[in-house]
């Protein structure tokens, strides 16, 4: 046999072996070892070793695409922490995990040998709680997993390995309860070798990240961009130190080198750091990479100079200490330069020196040597010194620098959207604690220097701001003359802002000057002194306003044992106006004394009073325009004091005295409460409902009103809603009042407004017709219906005149005019109001009566065919001796019940029904007369010259009478109804 021949029968054999391998493979891996067999069994042998819990929707064993090795796929699968930790939100959770490994090792040796494991795209959430506790530590205790061993299978593990593993494109977070900090982390990679020995395990570790953010709740994070590291470690078993071997840290393309140790006591919950680290790129250009471009151009730059740093790590971290971290950086001999722009940095140079010791926090600092930037425009130079940094700060700060923004603009290669222009000279020295200035103990302070500005202008097309300055000077100095303590003085010239068309505000001189002031035992406090000539600001296209000539004073007193830090301020101006639309306020030669006192850091409570000689106000909403003259309002938060606070409001004069309570609830809905005394000269009531009419028919109405003082404003009445969230008392005394169409006088009485209703409570007043007691509650739904619980308690009343007092009476009582005389007269009831606030007759419901004597029956046609019909002398005026009347109101007409009519010679009894269009239909019954017999007529008509008389029997014969006999025969009912409706009106 030849060679060639037996190589080709072992290749012949090898291939039949592999193909007979394979098929074997293929046989276990689709009929054997299915999915549905593997996952139940894998995960069960999985949890065995965790004390969390592996969870997967399906594995599947593999051989081919992980060939040499047998590998598992993992789908939909989640690694949950130990039930016990506290936050149980998901350890890992992916789509797809694959998994290669040693099926030799595993079967013959009992070994875990993973040759890789690779997760994509999963989700990572890293948690350390605030007692050293962590989420990843899932790994059961040794001497649990032997005892779970032995109860649950006869499988023992002798060893796991894992010699790779790699995650890729993550969504990973870290949250830290110890320090506080979240880590969040976007596109998250990471490849780490392992190897394995009895003494220990070494690491090679390669990781990068597209973005990293750092925050603390609620803090804005701080975001780090393209970071990564390339370290190999070793992790020794006997004493669990972690050897930092070498260690590249990468920010963009800046790189520190680390070195080090860190040793881990995990039964003490704490880890001992020793790292060194140092930049190994420092070329400037790299560090400039990280300014963003819209602060700093990037295009064509060129850089020398190198950035030097070293940073060195040490000391304990645990939940009580965190260890030592100095740093120094130094950049020497350094400029900045564009290749097709003028402008360069020539001399850029800074030495800073920082030290972090938590443990000892006063003598942690934070030292600037220098800080020099000078070039085309820019001449700055800072020290600084930052002592018990972490303490209550020392700080120590020298600033001198002169900018020119022209130069800046024309050789540099700024934003195109930004433009600038202007000087800056700076020239200040300050040394001060922290505390000092936080608890405002400005007389502690050293700050001595000037800030100018000359012809400054800042403009942003894209963010549509500008802010233009012809001159800005703060000078600071030591007051010698009286105070040997810190003094500002200030000087602004013509100056303007402008935001997105949003806000407009221009001054064109303000002068100033700010001290410390101490004022015997009490600490110091700060003063100010400010004068404002011409002030003007446009916001929204819609508010607009002016200051004219204002003098400020201010004092701001600091923090003391028994009281929280506040400000007295006094205003005086000129003239100041605030308007939106058809909205206006204007105030004339206003006083403003206020005191605001710090509750929170974002919270001051005022208090204080304004006087002034005029205020003007306006809103569409209010139809008529609201002045007050020379008045005095004292307030205290939205609580207010009005001490004989005088308000004309259209044809309105009022004084008002008491106190309103939360005025906010105008804005928020929240009760409003009001305690007023309320005098006026004339007060015209429909003007004031129109303020609560709905707010379309009140800006409908407002249209067609000229706001000028001459203008003629109208009085028409609205039904109105009045809010809920108001609680009003007001005891009042008008001498003239306009409600609907009738003229009121000398009204005093309460008026209160709660839950929505308006109640009058027993209003006294007078009329041209007669004197008046009158309560009443007001409801209203809403701006469309509203209805009157009202009671009218009249004396004396010209029964003439009835319908000049309630126009609804001319339909009511239309007979009234027929009459001449006084009366009293009493009604009560309910009914719903039209919106012009009449009444709604057919929802009428009540009761009233009248008591009148020595009256007059006035010569018309119906009577003088009645004086026919009874065959009594018919008059010019026919004298009425008595006249006692009771009515109920029902669904369409007024029941008039029998009463008592004397005139002449005659004894009469009238009753019957009178219709709300003013038709009736009369009874009289003759119970006394010249003829020897009762009798009875009957009239009905359209209107009184429209009528028909006809005899008829005496229906009210039995109502009238002495005799006990005769009265059991009237009707019961109807002397119970006229009884009920006296009692009802109070009548004795």
């Amino acid at each position: 046999m030849t060679i060639k021949k037996l190589i080709k029968r072992s290749l012949r054999t090898i291939l039949t072996l592999i193909l007979i391998l394979g098929l074997a493979i293929g046989i276990l891996l689709n009929f054997i070892f299915t999915p549905e067999k593997i996952t139940p069994k894998a995960l069960a042998i999985a949890n065995e070793y965790l004390v969390g819990e592996v969870a997967c929707e399906r594995i599947e064993l593999t051989f081919f695409s992980s060939f040499p090795n047998f590998g598992l796929t993992f789908s939909d699968g989640a690694l949950l922490p130990d039930p016990s930790y506290p936050d149980q939100d998901t350890l890992v959770q992916f789509k797809e995990a694959n998994l290669s490994f040693n099926l030799y090792k595993f079967l013959k040796q009992n070994e875990v040998d993973i040759k890789n494991i690779q997760l994509e795209k999963p989700q990572l959430y890293f948690h350390l709680d605030s007692l050293g506790g962590s989420n990843w530590n899932i790994l059961k205790q040794t001497d649990t997993l032997e005892k779970t061993q032995d109860s649950t299978s006869n499988f023992k593990l002798n060893d796991v390995r894992i010699r790779k593993f790699e995650i890729n494109h993550a969504k990973a977070r870290y949250k830290d309860e110890l320090s506080q900090l979240t880590h969040a982390i976007n596109d998250f990679n990471l490849v780490l070798k392992m190897a394995k020995t009895d003494k220990g395990l070494g690491l090679d570790v390669k990781n990068f990240n597209r973005e990293i953010a750092i925050y603390k709740t609620p803090d804005k994070p701080y975001k780090i961009d393209k970071t990564g590291v390339n370290a190999e470690l070793y992790l020794s078993f006997a004493d669990t130190i972690l050897h930092v071997n070498t260690s590249d840290f990468a920010m963009n393309d800046i790189h520190f080198q680390n070195k080090g140790s860190i040793a881990f006591f995990p039964h003490q919950k704490r880890s001992l750091i020793h790292l060194e680290s140092k930049l190994s790129t420092n070329s400037l250009k790299n560090f400039l990479e990280l300014v963003p471009s819209r602060f700093l151009a990037k295009q064509a730059i060129s850089t020398s100079g190198n950035l030097k740093m070293h940073l060195s790590t040490n000391g304990y971290y645990d939940k009580e200490h965190y260890p030592k971290v100095e740093a120094k950086i130094s950049l020497n001999d350094a400029s900045i330069a564009y290749k097709d722009f003028p402008g360069k940095i020539d001399q850029l140079n800074t030495e800073i020196t920082t030290a972090f010791d938590w443990d000892e926090p006063e003598n942690a600092f934070a030292k600037i040597e220098k800080l020099d930037i000078v070039g085309t425009g820019i001449d700055v130079h800072t020290t600084a010194n930052i002592q018990q940094l972490l303490a209550n700060p020392q700080c120590k700060v020298q600033l001198d620098g002169d900018i020119d923004l022209t130069k800046l603009y024309q050789n540099f290669p700024v934003d195109k959207n930004i433009t600038a222009s202007g000087e800056i000279h700076t020239h200040v020295t300050t040394n001060f604690l922290l505390s000092e200035l936080q608890e405002n103990h400005y007389e502690k302070i050293d700050l001595q220097g000037e800030v100018s500005l000359k012809k400054m202008f800042l403009a942003s097309a894209k963010d549509s701001i500008s802010l233009h300055s012809e001159k800005l000077n703060a000078q600071f100095y030591k007051q010698t003359d009286t105070y040997h303590t810190l003094a500002t003085k200030i000087e602004l010239l013509d100056s303007d802002v402008h935001f997105k068309k949003l806000v407009e505000a221009s001054a064109e001189k303000l002068t100033g000057k700010v001290w410390v002031k101490q004022t015997g035992e009490r600490q110091a406090r700060l003063n100010g002194d400010i004068d404002l000539e011409k002030f003007k600001f446009q916001a929204k296209e819609s508010i607009s306003g002016f200051i004219q000539n204002a003098e400020v004073k201010a004092q701001v007193f600091p923090k003391e044992e028994n009281r929280n830090t506040y400000i007295t301020s006094q205003f005086t101006i000129d003239s100041v106006a605030v308007s939106q639309q058809k909205t206006f306020v204007a105030i004339q030669q206003g006083n403003y004394d206020i005191e605001l006192t710090r509750n929170a850091p974002k919270k001051w409570s005022p208090k204080g009073s304004v006087s002034f000689k005029n205020l003007m106000a306006y809103d569409p909403k209010f139809v008529h325009r609201l002045k007050m003259p020379a008045s005095k309002i004292e307030f205290e938060k939205d609580n207010f004091n009005l001490d004989h606070a005088e308000v004309e409001f259209g044809d309105s004069q009022v004084e008002l005295t008491g106190k309103l309570d939360h005025a906010r609830g105008f804005k928020n809905g929240e009760l409003v409460t009001a305690n007023l005394n309320l005098q006026s000269s004339h007060l015209n009531a429909n003007q004031l409902m129109q303020v609560f009419a709905s707010e379309a028919e009140a800006t409908e109405t407002s249209e067609r009103v000229a706001i000028s003082a001459q203008d003629s404003l109208p009085q028409e009445k609205h039904t109105f809603k009045i809010p809920k969230n108001l609680a009003f008392q007001l005891n009042t005394n008008i001498e003239a009042l306009e409600f609907g169409k009738m003229q009121l006088r000398d009204i005093w009485g309460k008026v209160n407004v709660q839950n929505g209703d308006l109640q009058l409570d027993h209003l006294h007043l007078k009329t041209l017709a007669a004197n008046l007691d009158a309560s009443l509650t007001y409801t209203a739904n809403d701006s469309q219906k509203a209805n009157l619980d009202f009671q009218f308690y009249l004396t004396a009343i010209e029964m003439g005149k009835l319908g000049e007092f309630l126009p609804v009476l001319d339909s009511l009582v239309p007979s009234a005019h027929a009459f001449e005389g006084k009366a009293d007269f009493r009604i009560k009831g309910k009914v719903d109001l039209t919106e012009t606030l009449d009444f709604d007759l057919k929802t009428l419901r009540g009761v009233a009566a009248m008591k009148a004597k020595d009256i007059m029956v006035l010569d018309g046609p119906t009577f003088r065919e009645l004086a026919k019909t009874f065959m009594f002398k018919s008059k010019e005026k026919n004298p009425v001796k008595n006249l006692e009347l009771e009515m109920e109101f029902e669904e369409d007409d007024v029941k008039i019940l029998p009463a008592l009519l004397e005139i002449d010679r005659y004894r009469l009894a009238l009753g019957g029904k009178q219709y709300f269009d003013k038709s009736y239909e009369y009874h009289i019954s003759v119970l006394k007369s010249p003829v020897p017999f009762k009798t009875g007529v009957d009239v009905s008509g359209q209107d009184f010259d429209n009528y028909d008389i006809s005899v008829a029997r005496a229906k009210y014969k039995y109502y009238f009478t002495d005799k006990e006999r005769l009265l059991k025969k009237a009707d019961s009912s109807i002397i119970n109804d006229k009884a009920r409706i006296l009692a009802e009106l109070d009548y004795q």
